[in-house]
């Protein structure tokens, strides 16, 4: 006997939410649409029934079950403009947004969400670095930071560097299930930056594309990454670079709003697999606490000359705050991992 598996439709009562846009994926033959959400883990029978409407106004809507897998061939994914899910009594309508391949020399730098962040001296190194690199667009999801970070945020928004594109918290569970999950808010700080990095990545129209938070920045051993990833992967069937993760310790600490630590960083390795010729360098605001030993590398956050970068992140810290630099204080991130370790 065979055993068959009748699908079930997921209803108002599961704990879900969406994100405010679906995408049709033209990189793809046909075209893909992709849905993103957040929940729980849906078993293989569980499905989302969904209205695609098409474009034109004399298409009615085309009614499909979506289980988690790529839909068959017959779904008119590059008609839809618009997406209608029913759970029950509850409905969510998506508009779509199209995504094609990319095409613009350069790199795209995606940043997990911003949660009540508080070191702003770290996106000044982060920019200036990320460009020398070879960085050509930044895209930023905000929920929440100091007044500091919130400026500096703003001055490079405003100078057109970086895309700031907000980000929520997420609503309360319905009723007759907040009982049996966790919060959602509780588990989205983590979760959340997955959901983040997919959405991100389909917004990439350069040749090159990376996810680093603001203590992050990837470098070769020689040269600019952007030319060091164009050669390693044009031609070849390499689809992505690892590199090994390097603490990085600058004396003077840049929180004391002085960059000339910079230009000699010193270094704390740890066992991470490494198929690229260079490092992240990773410069978090604990790393002295950070068990390896220190080391000297030759790695370093610039391709040319350290003192002029180090200059303009100076004078760009004075720009932003108009000459009155902050002290910074650690409140903020003492605060906040104390709130992620009762989630985590």
């Amino acid at each position: 006997m065979l055993g068959i598996v009748v699908g079930e439709p997921i209803n108002a009562s599961f704990p879900i939410t969406f994100y405010q846009s679906a995408y049709v994926d033209y990189r793809f033959t046909p075209p893909r649409l992709r849905i993103f959400t957040l929940n729980p883990c849906i078993k293989n029978y569980q499905f989302l029934s969904a209205d695609l409407h098409l474009n034109g106004n004399n298409f009615a809507p085309v009614r499909r079950n979506i289980y988690g897998t790529h839909l068959d061939d017959d779904c008119p994914s590059a008609l839809i403009k618009k997406v209608t899910i029913h759970l029950g009594s509850r409905k969510v309508e998506l508009n779509v947004q199209k995504v094609y391949k990319k095409s613009t020399e350069g790199i795209t730098v995606c940043l997990q969400p911003v949660y009540y962040y508080s070191q702003w001296q770290n996106i000044v190194l982060y920019i200036e670095a990320w460009r020398a690199q070879g960085a050509t667009r930044f895209i930023v999801y905000f929920h929440s930071a100091t007044k500091e970070t919130w400026r500096t945020l703003e001055y490079y928004r405003n100078l057109g560097m970086i895309e700031l594109k907000s980000w929520p918290s997420f609503p309360s569970l319905p009723v007759d299930s907040a009982d049996k999950y966790p919060k959602i808010d509780d588990s989205v700080f983590i979760l959340s930056y997955f959901l983040a990095m997919n959405i991100c990545i389909l917004d990439i129209k350069t040749t090159i594309g990376t996810i680093a938070d603001f203590d992050e920045v990837m470098v070769p051993t020689n040269g600019r990454l952007l030319d060091y990833a164009t050669e390693e992967m044009t031609g070849t069937k390499v689809g992505a670079l690892s590199f090994e993760n390097h603490y990085v310790l600058f004396t003077p600490k840049i929180y004391t709003s002085h960059f000339s630590g910079v230009a000699s960083p010193k270094f704390k390795i740890l066992t991470w697999p490494s198929k690229a010729d260079g490092a992240l360098l990773h410069f978090r605001y604990n790393a002295e606490a950070q068990k390896p030993a220190t080391t000297e590398m030759p790695f370093r956050f610039f391709p040319d000359n350290h003192s002029t970068h180090i200059k303009n992140m100076e004078a760009t810290a004075h720009k932003i705050f108009n000459g009155v630099i902050p002290k910074f204080s650690s409140k903020s991130y003492d605060a906040l991992q104390e709130c992620v370790n009762k989630i985590m």
